[in-house]
């Protein structure tokens, strides 16, 4: 079944047609298929199944999962291209079997005069009628510790666990957050900002604020549609975005230049409003602080590791894995915002109210 990855902008190929990314669907497999035209339903196709890690029409594809019965390492034969560099000969390949992929750069087509011949790939053959069960523990993706508290959320999930560390072993919370479940992308979907009163969540889209009411209970609210880099410094968060033009690639209209904000450093006030950072040093001081999401630095030194599992190194070299699945359920109240009892509203919702209908 083909499926348009909508909004997706055509490629250019080099013979100078266009190539539209559709998703293929099958029977417990999912490809994406750069095709000469629009399609939708059923196709009957012929061709062959890449890996590719480079690109790909959809910002989220879906893995195929399956047991691999065999593995062929594919070799063929490299000669000079016409213009410059090399090419492989079609239907110069070879396939023999190995009992697991080599580790080597692909790329690296170093062919000799005397052996034109270098390995180009492997080729698996997958069942996916025996497809092992998905991993459904929790995945760590971002952490921030204050004091004994240490917050980690996990990479995909709307799972946010507190780590009380005052505990032998640690005492572990789980709290399921009204939040939008994330891809797993190699990058951080969200961050973490532990504080003495809970912590900060922060991500591209928007910021959240995570207030520890309980042992076993916090609040969570919005607090902003915008979003950014999150940094605490002495206590309060900024936000910082990207200082200087950039190139991205949209999926609607490809490669396009990005101009950066006005104030790419911002602060939350004592009202929870964002503000620009205007003071020059403050906001350099800010914008040149080297953090990652997914380790955070305790007052005694240890260091904390989100990467899957939680990872304590303390400072005499030692690694505790913390062991998350033994936990405790959280309560979560949530506070919701209403734009429609928002003062700041009544000119639009006087505009697109409707009126009582009339009963007589």
């Amino acid at each position: 079944m083909a499926r348009p990855i909508f909004g997706n902008a055509p490629a250019a190929h080099p013979d100078g047609s266009l190539r539209w990314s559709i998703e293929l669907i099958g029977d417990r497999w999912c490809a994406e298929w750069p095709s000469d035209r629009p399609r939708s339903g059923p196709v009957e196709l012929t061709g062959r199944f890449i890996v590719n890690i480079v690109w790909t029409g959809s910002e989220h594809p879906t893995p195929v999962r399956g047991r691999v019965r065999r593995i062929q390492l594919v070799e063929q034969c490299i000669e000079p291209a016409a213009k410059g560099g090399r090419r492989m000969v079609e239907g110069s390949e070879r396939l023999s079997d190995v009992e697991s992929t080599p580790q080597r750069f692909w790329s690296d087509w170093a062919a000799s005069s005397d052996d034109p011949v270098v390995a180009t790939g492997v080729l698996l053959e997958l069942d996916l009628d025996e497809v092992p069960m998905a991993e459904t523990r929790f995945k760590a993706g971002t952490v921030s510790v204050h004091g004994c508290d240490v917050w980690v959320m996990d990479r995909s999930d709307p799972v946010l666990l507190h780590v009380d560390t005052s505990c032998t072993p640690p005492r572990v919370t789980e709290f399921l957050l009204p939040l939008t479940i994330e891809p797993p992308t190699r990058g951080w979907a969200r961050a973490v900002h532990a504080d003495a009163g809970g912590c900060w969540i922060t991500s591209r889209y928007e910021v959240f604020r995570c207030e520890r009411t309980a042992p076993t209970a916090v609040t969570i609210e919005r607090v902003t549609t915008d979003g950014g880099f999150g940094v605490v410094d002495d206590g309060q968060l900024f936000l910082r975005t990207f200082p200087r033009p950039t190139m991205r690639t949209s999926r609607r209209y490809g490669v396009v230049r990005v101009e950066p904000d006005a104030y790419p450093v911002r602060i939350f006030n004592d009202d929870r409003q964002l503000a620009p950072v205007e003071d020059p040093a403050l906001a350099a001081r800010i914008a040149a602080q080297r953090v990652t999401p997914d380790t955070a630095r305790a007052v005694d030194g240890t260091v904390w590791i989100a990467a899957g599992d939680l990872i304590a190194l303390r400072p005499d070299g030692t690694r505790d894995r913390i062991d998350l699945e033994a936990r405790t359920h959280g309560a979560v109240h949530w506070i919701r915002s209403d734009p429609r009892t928002d003062p700041k509203n009544t000119d639009i919702l006087t505009v697109i109210s409707l009126p009582e209908p009339d009963e007589r």
